[in-house]
């Protein structure tokens, strides 16, 4: 397989204990409260072949150094990104074709069905471009927990295809049977008590990594039947 866009290499991390249901993460909010989420890009790193060890480090605000244990990928996500790129070549492409066009409209050298047309195919990359950007900026390709098993740490794509990290407390991360997805459902919802923003991960396509930190961070649901569990 390709060298992934998404993994760094670290160290091991220990486990924390599995999170139960509604009622424990009703307990575990008010005990805790929630944390305001940190959202920002961070420097670029060397891609490797290191998805099984699945542990990072990352610089925290206060100095301090953490690790983050992978607990869920999906591997589409790589095409997401060469998908998002490509598409805004295309409507760039498409826009810098259009001013000419228009000029030499102007002079009488091109025909009015051809200034319609590159119009159109402007247009269109445009809505497209809008459309595929809403979608895949959305979808998740990494979810993390750090070592203390207190913060998650969630990768997506940026509007430009570039990785973009997401970190909140793990008390604020709304459990999959608080949300209400079906278990059969495509993609399920990635949703913070504190933050109205609602990222997208696949069960059925995605690969839970850690069973045990999964639900920790998601709740008791039995999804595993439709999973591809890295063990």
């Amino acid at each position: 397989m390709a060298p992934a866009p998404w993994l760094g290499a670290g160290g091991a991390a220990p486990s924390g204990g599995p999170r139960a249901g509604r009622g424990a993460a009703a307990l575990r909010r008010r005990g805790h409260g929630g944390g305001e989420c940190r959202g920002y890009r961070e420097p670029s790193v060397c891609l490797s072949h290191s998805a099984p060890a699945a542990v990072v480090q990352q610089k925290a605000v206060d100095g301090r150094t953490e690790e983050f244990k992978l607990v869920y990928r999906f591997p589409g996500i790589k095409y997401c990104r060469v998908l998002s790129r490509l598409k805004l070549l295309q409507t760039a492409t498409s826009m810098i074709m259009l001013p000419p066009i228009c000029y030499l409209y102007l002079q009488g050298q091109v025909s009015q069905n051809i200034l319609f047309y590159t119009t159109g195919i402007a247009v269109f990359a445009g809505a497209m471009l809008y459309g595929m950007s809403y979608f895949f900026r959305r979808i998740i390709g990494l979810i993390y927990l750090s070592e203390n098993g207190q913060t998650v740490r969630v990768a997506h794509l940026t509007f430009w295809g570039r990785r973009n990290d997401i970190y909140c407390p793990i008390e604020t991360v709304v459990t999959l049977d608080e949300v209400g997805d079906s278990k059969d459902e495509l993609l399920h919802q990635f949703k913070r008590s504190d933050s109205t923003d609602t990222l997208y991960f696949t069960i059925k396509y995605g690969q839970i990594v850690d069973k045990q930190k999964f639900t920790q961070i998601f709740g008791e649901l039995v999804l595993w039947s439709h999973s591809m569990v890295l063990v």
